[in-house]
């Protein structure tokens, strides 16, 4: 569980505006669900028997009233999720696949429900968790209570993550969930396009000045102190790093009409499932240094040649990002 938390030092990971949230709101107002009884720690929470289904999801509430509303736009955010990565990883999910929200109203209480179910030690930073282990997503309500949808969201896309494949390396379980959180069609709005746009620009800033991380050391990293000690506390910029290689596997070769990078991801992915004595990491690593071609004008391969590729894309899609802005600037003079 440690190893798949979303943790935000400074919000700046959320990413959908609370305008989404509530056009996502507008499904119905019928009556909500009542609360669970909060906040002793009973014998069903501890072995995750007190879920109520509705639809792809399952919720133990504690302390206050989900609102229908907030139910169905998570339903449909996760029938979206699960959609888009059956698409990407050709892989179908079980019919009987669930997501379980375990939701408390309080800070204190989801506080003390992690350290005593999981020993866990939750700070403020951490906006919830999924833990494989308990087959569940614990967080709170958050404040203002619009948050809760994209910390939700997110881990579920770990849940997904965790159903089709099981053990994945650190970087492609936090980066995959940032990308499939904003990729989809249906989250397009000004703020997330925009939202993109910077994450390619800051990460150009760092290839510019010579900062990008070595991925093959990178890659290795398998916890957030990793991420701390190699972006000077700024863990953000893990995130951005994981999400822009996920990219590139995917979106690179979608581009370039091959689907090539995508099936080594798959292949590094599954031997990782294949040797589940060694760290996910490492198998991945290893797999994608044999398998990643050569690049013939500058004489490299393997992890060499698919750092290359990815310097040249994050420069891509930033030099991209800096001409939308330009554009859209002209024309907002244009309408004043």
């Amino acid at each position: 569980p440690s190893k798949i938390m979303r943790q935000t030092p400074d919000f700046k990971h959320f990413r959908i505006l609370p305008a989404l949230f509530f056009g996502l709101l507008a499904f119905s107002s019928a009556a909500p669900i009542p609360a669970q009884a909060a906040m002793k720690i009973t014998t069903p929470m501890m072995n995750g028997t007190d879920f109520r289904a509705y639809g792809l999801t399952q919720f133990a509430i504690h302390g206050y009233e989900l609102k229908r509303e907030m139910v169905n736009a998570l339903n449909f955010g996760l029938k979206n999720l699960i959609q888009r990565h059956e698409q990407t990883f050709g892989r179908r999910l079980p019919r009987t696949f669930t997501v379980r929200y375990r939701i408390f109203e309080r800070f204190e209480d989801y506080q003390h429900f992690a350290q005593v179910k999981y020993k866990k030690r939750i700070n403020k930073n951490v906006l919830g968790f999924f833990s494989p282990r308990g087959r569940e997503i614990v967080t709170w309500k958050q404040d203002p209570v619009w948050r809760l949808l994209p910390t939700a969201q997110h881990e579920g896309c770990h849940a997904i993550m965790n159903a089709m494949f099981g053990p994945l390396p650190f970087w492609m379980i936090e980066g995959s969930a940032d990308w499939f959180g904003e990729e989809p069609a249906w989250l397009q709005t000004k703020f997330l396009v925009n939202d993109k746009r910077d994450r390619w620009q800051r990460l150009d800033v760092l290839r510019r000045t010579g900062k990008l991380p070595r991925l093959d050391k990178y890659l290795l990293t398998d916890n957030y102190n990793d991420w701390a000690k190699m972006f000077d506390d700024e863990i953000g910029m893990g995130y951005d790093v994981g999400w822009s290689i996920f990219d590139f596997f995917v979106s690179a070769g979608q581009n370039a009409g091959v689907d090539w990078p995508q099936k080594i991801m798959a292949g590094a992915v599954h031997r990782a499932q294949q040797n589940p004595n060694v760290a996910p990491e490492l198998v991945f690593a290893r797999t994608l240094h044999e398998q990643w071609p050569m690049n013939p004008a500058r004489k490299i391969k393997g992890i060499q040649s698919f750092e290359h590729g990815w310097h040249f894309w994050i420069e891509k899609n930033a030099k991209e990002a800096a001409r939308a802005k330009i554009i859209e600037q002209q024309k907002r003079k244009q309408q004043r």
